[in-house]
């Protein structure tokens, strides 16, 4: 063999396995709890999707080479070992962009427009609905955090609804300019956005971006948007800043600690809180394509010998 593809947490697998059963290239596919490795010795390529990647699995490929994350984040993944044992990490970049957009405006707009709390109401007398308040939403300020191709594409929509879009991006400021949005620091677009939405990727200095202290400088009570990772947002923190009325609601696809019941509690049980189970990237083409380019990068190299761009860290 000299691919393999961890099940564990790949909700692609059946688009990646065709890929590979066409190439003709041999394969395995290991059980979603591996545990001793058992004939890896001549894998060159591993494809894996969310599931947590350590040193001590990692070790188990001696001649492994080339890890594709099938999807986009890598905070799983340990990196500092795959550098050790001279592997190259790539992932799935381009894929699901349009879906996560969508989605984080589904969420912005069922969030501000407190949506279940009116679904929730629809079984009893209409004339007696309790009109929570609900702002009008043009004219607001979006604050964007981390302008990739995602925040890029929740900014096209957001306009379009009469917002007045920010963002903040310290690892990319050329992106500005062409995405037509006006840069601002951290602080600025925690003290002056109506609505924050969370694009960003999950590093050390970026877990618990929104903490206590980033909380208290909220001063016109945003509705929080997350479509990125869980970790950007202390849950605690998050709670606490719901409670003293720091911020007015928040749209969730993804929380800390997922799908652990005790991470989710505090948030679940919220009227001003709405939750989606880490479904943002998906579509039935978004999964497609996921699956068959995690393949096609892992091919190139066992086949050809192309090595594909590493992750931007």
């Amino acid at each position: 063999m000299t691919i393999a593809v961890w099940v564990a947490a790949a909700p692609f697998l059946p688009a990646t396995l065709r890929a590979l059963d066409e190439s003709g290239v041999r394969y395995t596919v290991l059980p979603d709890s591996p545990g001793d490795v058992v004939g890896a010795d001549d894998v060159e390529a591993l494809i894996v999707g969310g599931a947590r990647v350590g040193a001590e699995l990692l070790a188990a490929f001696p001649k492994l080479r080339l890890l594709v994350r099938g999807g986009v984040g890598v905070d799983k993944i340990d990196l500092a070992a795959a550098d050790r044992q001279g592997i190259l990490v790539t992932n799935v970049a381009d894929y699901g962009t349009n879906e996560v957009a969508d989605h984080a405006m589904l969420l912005l707009l069922a969030t501000v427009r407190r949506l279940g709390h009116f679904t929730a109401r629809t079984g009893g007398d209409w004339r007696s609905v309790d009109h929570v308040p609900v702002p009008r939403l043009q004219g607001r300020r979006l604050g964007i955090v981390g302008l990739g191709r995602i925040g890029t594409a929740v900014s096209v929509r957001a306009r379009a609804f009469g917002l007045d879009v920010v963002a903040y991006d310290p690892l990319a400021p050329h992106r500005f300019e062409r995405a037509g949005v006006a840069p601002v620091e951290l602080d600025e677009l925690l003290a002056t956005s109506d609505l924050i939405s969370l694009h960003a990727p999950l590093t050390p200095a970026s877990r618990h971006l929104l903490d206590r202290a980033a909380f208290a400088r909220m001063r016109r009570r945003p509705v929080i948007v997350n479509t990125a990772r869980g970790g950007l947002i202390d849950t605690a923190a998050l709670v606490e800043a719901l409670d003293a009325g720091l911020v007015a609601g928040a749209g969730l696809d993804v929380v800390e600690g997922e799908p652990d019941a005790a991470a989710l509690g505090p948030v679940l049980s919220r009227d001003d809180v709405l939750v989606t189970p880490h479904v943002a990237w998906y579509s039935q083409g978004s999964e497609e394509q996921l699956g068959s380019t995690a393949a096609r990068l892992a091919l190139d190299y066992v086949q050809r010998g192309v090595l594909p761009r590493p992750i931007d860290r």
